[in-house]
């Protein structure tokens, strides 16, 4: 076995999320490599099946879900509580300029095509011996890395002291071959960063696509010159935040996205050979000979021309419309529509915003899962962050948002809820913050005693 070992899983899932990341990107991916979406002919026939392809058109409903998805959750800003010295994070958070929500926009779209996406919490490799106030005159500093689920290739838990231990991690990255030496040349090359827990204690190492080290197995330190006691890798999935694969949410949804890109190019392919008319000619008792000279010019259509025959006629031969393939497409649509694509729909001229909520709510509850699951990674990565930093990691958190509906009380709630504050049944801190959440609502931290002696002040 070599450091390029691929874990079963990953050898399952990745077909279904190359499928799902070739349907988000749209025709121009699809038609880049169109034998894999589109079966050529029985028997082969390059130049119709050129034709055939150039004439299919796909229509992205998974690409557009995913985009009104992703918008739904950042319509409004992450909340972010953190120390002062941290907040440098949020604006460059991988090193390279990509503030902290931009890498939560990553994972969503990861997460969505593929059900993971994976932070590593990262530091750079510098002298053990330099203290705090050196590295910040030379800018290092922590930094939260994301790698999409195809990057993540294998992994190993073990139990100890009766819970799951990721104990290695393997990474591909993909990096300018640093050995040539042409300086315009784009030559990329693979490395493996293997993530190692040893005894306690987290290492890394890198090796080249040939499987040979690159760098010795190194100790990763947090402040204070202490080895970490963990890996600090954080995979976000769709169903759990452990490096296990879960279900890809898009997947369902591309499948029927190529059956409906399928029927296109048929009934594209159908209308273009029965649509045209096609003439017929019964010339009658005019033998071929006799019809070949009293027509030099062969037979042309268009009232400028006519033709000379003896007891025949001439007809057009047009196929009646068949309406399977067109069926087939319509029903495609429906199905699209039933597994998500109907949050990218505008509504009927009669349909409430409350009628969408609730048309869209079991998207919304899946939506809602992801997005605390990024919520919780992120969360944790900045954790390691600031062990890194020696902060206490204490009052840290990052949350996306799950108001994923504009929402407000109508006029009878609003007027129930000043009600309700007449009678001291709340207090005005809950008043405010029900109409944050637009629904009559009393914060879970707050008790009864809080709301009486609120009111007895009023």
């Amino acid at each position: 076995m070599s450091v390029k070992t691929l874990h079963p899983d990953y050898q399952l899932h990745s077909p279904k999320w190359r499928l799902v990341r070739d349907v988000v990107e749209g025709e121009e991916r699809l038609k880049y490599n169109p034998t894999r979406y589109l079966p050529e002919f029985t028997p082969k026939d390059n130049e119709r099946y050129k034709r055939y392809v150039e004439r299919a058109y796909f229509l992205n409903v998974t690409g557009r879900t995913r985009s009104a998805l992703s918008g739904m959750v950042f319509r409004r800003e992450p909340m972010e509580v953190m120390p002062d010295e941290m907040r440098p994070i949020i604006y460059n958070a991988d090193g390279a300029g990509n503030t902290l929500e931009q890498g939560a926009k990553e994972a969503l779209g990861g997460v969505l095509d593929t059900g993971r996406h994976i932070f590593l919490v990262d530091y750079p490799d510098i002298d053990d011996s330099i203290d705090y106030e050196t590295e910040q005159r030379i800018g290092a500093r922590p930094v939260i890395l994301n790698y999409q689920a195809e990057s993540l290739i294998n992994w190993k838990y073990e139990i100890k002291n009766g819970r799951r231990v990721l104990t290695l991690a393997v990474l591909v990255e993909l990096v300018q071959d640093n050995f040539n030496k042409d300086e315009f040349d784009h030559n990329i090359v693979k490395n493996y960063r293997v993530l190692r827990l040893r005894n306690g204690v987290y290492t890394q190492q890198m090796y080249d696509d040939g499987g040979a080290p690159l760098t010795e197995e190194r100790i990763i330190r947090m402040a204070g010159g202490q080895p970490f006691d963990h890996i600090p890798m954080h995979v976000a999935g769709s169903s759990n935040n452990r490096p296990d694969v879960d279900h890809a949410p898009l997947y369902d949804l591309a499948v029927v996205n190529i059956a409906h890109y399928r029927n296109n190019a048929d009934l594209e392919e159908a209308g273009f050979i029965t649509g045209q008319p096609t003439l017929h000619l019964d010339t009658g008792d005019t033998s071929p000979e006799e019809f070949s000279e009293q027509n030099p010019n062969g037979v042309q259509l268009g009232s400028r021309q006519g033709i000379v025959t003896q007891g025949g006629k001439v007809e057009l031969v047009q196929p009646e419309e068949r309406n399977l393939l067109t069926n087939l497409k319509k029903e495609k649509e429906q199905e699209m529509i039933g597994i998500g694509a109907r949050i990218v729909q505008r509504g009927a001229p009669n349909e409430t915003a409350e009628a969408a909520r609730i048309n869209a709510s079991a998207e919304a509850s899946a939506l809602d899962q992801i997005v605390n699951n990024i919520s919780d990674a992120l969360t944790e990565a900045l954790m390691d962050v600031a062990l890194f930093w020696g902060i206490p990691v204490a009052d840290i958190f990052y949350r996306l948002n799950t108001r994923f509906w504009e929402e407000e009380l109508d006029s009878q709630q609003m007027m129930a809820l000043i009600q309700l504050g007449d009678t001291g049944i709340i207090n005005r801190t809950a008043q405010r913050e029900s109409i944050r959440k637009g629904r009559i609502h009393i914060p879970q931290d707050m008790s009864d005693e809080d709301l009486d002696a609120d009111n007895a002040l009023l």
